[in-house]
């Protein structure tokens, strides 16, 4: 049998919440299944629905990559996890031969990925074209986008500009002002700045979200100034806050460029934190971060599934996985794509994570924010932490000797915090998560928590979000 999510606890580790989980275990009944299957590259079954014809499951193993043709929104879905659950109890027969749904949906993956090796390797062949005039183009295409994003910026300003004049305060009940905002980020849409419009739109969810809204949303606005301020300066500005800049605006780069300029770090990568985000149009974004257990480096990996077919590459939270990450160029840089040679580790003890006092973590938060202000959220980790609840609103405490010791707000879910702490037996965690700045002064949204162990096993990890969608 392949490795591939081999054990329950690595199945149950991709489920997005824990009713997924729920229901997959209650489907774990071979009865329940008409056919199943697996051999070396897939596992497949029918599950039998509400409906007269079974729903298909299909896992590819080589991902693994999850198919169902149940209508589900969540990836994976409760039959590809009951699927693999199944299969790791020793339910499912081995080297089956997978009939022909199953062998037509590999087939189309394996025919994707050799044309994909085939378009490379032509790329590789071909006669090197001249630089000077790839460059030309490039800069030609370059200046006629950067001309686009300036007048949206402009735009954008006055816009801003008219806003303050009547007062944030008159946005409070505007039925008419969401329109507006939709407006203004279809316009940054046209001015190819997508990222800009995301921006956009994710600061009018502030609007009467709590009592000190008005504030937030002033600290937005003035990150577009800081941006836009950047667009009109952007010939005097470095090649790396250049690249942060546009990446802030939503400007793509490809992937041979990210693997031509960005660094290379090779490390066992560990699974701190995933979380899924629901985008307008049935569009998934889901954040990977990664720690590297022997350079400590911080990596997020960013990726999107459309219309429910689910993502490429599973990540499984708390796992290792060896291999190169290639980091986007930029002044602090955190955005990474995986190598080719990233590989699943099997499960064992790490090294030690998120040991750092209270001031130290804020310290190098404050490093990065200075370096790159435009990053929308920065990973946080820390130690020795317990958490408190005052007025309905969480807290993470830190020791009374930490000279920088504070009552720092969390996002996290009610039930998620107090299930965290029974896990912790009020003993102090390590905390990761994503600080994201402007929320009430700032808050940090929770994605794992860790606890020191004994020799065998130096750091475990207790709690994960399972990648759910927030």
């Amino acid at each position: 049998m392949s490795r591939v999510l081999a054990t329950e606890a690595e199945v149950v580790a991709l489920s997005p919440d824990a009713s997924s989980t729920k229901a997959a275990q209650g489907l774990k009944n071979p009865s329940k299944w008409p056919s199943l299957g697996c051999n070396e590259t897939a596992a497949w079954g029918e599950c039998q629905g509400s409906g007269s014809k079974p729903y298909q499951t299909q896992v590819d193993l080589s991902g693994p990559s999850f198919k169902c043709s149940c209508p589900s929104r969540k990836f994976p879905c409760k039959h590809g996890l009951a699927l693999m659950l199944l299969r790791a109890a020793g339910q499912v027969a081995d080297n089956a031969e997978p009939p022909a749904w199953v062998s037509a949906w590999l087939d189309s993956r394996a025919e994707k990925a050799e044309k994909k090796e085939a378009k490379a390797a032509a790329i590789a062949a071909a006669p090197p074209p001249d630089p000077e005039v790839l460059a030309k183009q490039q800069a030609k295409r370059d200046d006629k986008r950067w001309d686009k994003v300036a007048a949206g910026m402009q735009e954008l300003q006055l816009w801003m500009q008219d806003m303050l004049r009547n007062g944030l305060a008159n946005l409070s009940g505007d039925h008419q002002a969401r329109q507006h905002w939709n407006t203004m980020a279809a316009r940054m849409v046209d001015a190819q700045a997508s990222g800009m419009a995301a921006r956009i739109k994710e600061a009018w969810e502030l609007v009467d979200s709590h009592p000190q809204w008005s504030r937030d949303l002033l600290v937005q606005l003035g990150h577009w100034q800081l941006l836009a301020d950047a667009v009109a300066r952007r010939d005097a500005l470095s090649a790396e806050t250049r690249a942060d800049v546009m990446a802030a605006l939503g400007w793509p780069m490809d992937k041979a460029e990210v693997q031509a300029r960005g660094q290379v770090v090779a490390d066992d990568w560990r699974v701190v934190g995933l979380r899924q985000i629901e985008r307008e149009g049935r569009l998934l974004e889901r954040r990977v971060w990664l720690q590297g257990q022997h350079s400590g480096r911080i990596a997020w990996l960013l990726d999107y599934a459309q219309g429910g077919r689910g993502f490429e590459t599973a990540w499984v939270p708390a796992q290792s996985y060896r291999g190169s990450l290639h980091f986007y160029p930029g002044q602090a840089p955190l955005r990474a794509i995986a190598g080719a040679d990233i590989e699943l580790l099997a499960p064992g003890a790490g090294a030690p994570l998120g040991e750092g006092a209270w001031r130290d973590a804020l310290a190098q938060l404050s490093q990065r924010i200075a370096a790159n202000p435009l990053q929308p959220v920065q990973p946080l980790w820390c130690g020795q932490a317990r958490l408190q609840v005052s007025a309905g609103q969480w807290y993470a405490v830190w020791p009374q000797g930490d000279a920088a010791a504070a009552l720092v707000p969390l996002a996290v879910a009610d039930d998620h915090a107090w299930q965290l702490q029974a896990l912790g037996g009020g003993a102090p965690m390590a905390l990761f998560g994503e600080w994201e700045g402007g929320q009430q002064s700032g808050r940090w949204r929770l994605l794992s928590a860790w606890q020191a162990g004994d020799g065998q096993a130096p750091w475990t990890n207790i709690w994960q979000n399972r990648g759910e969608v927030l």
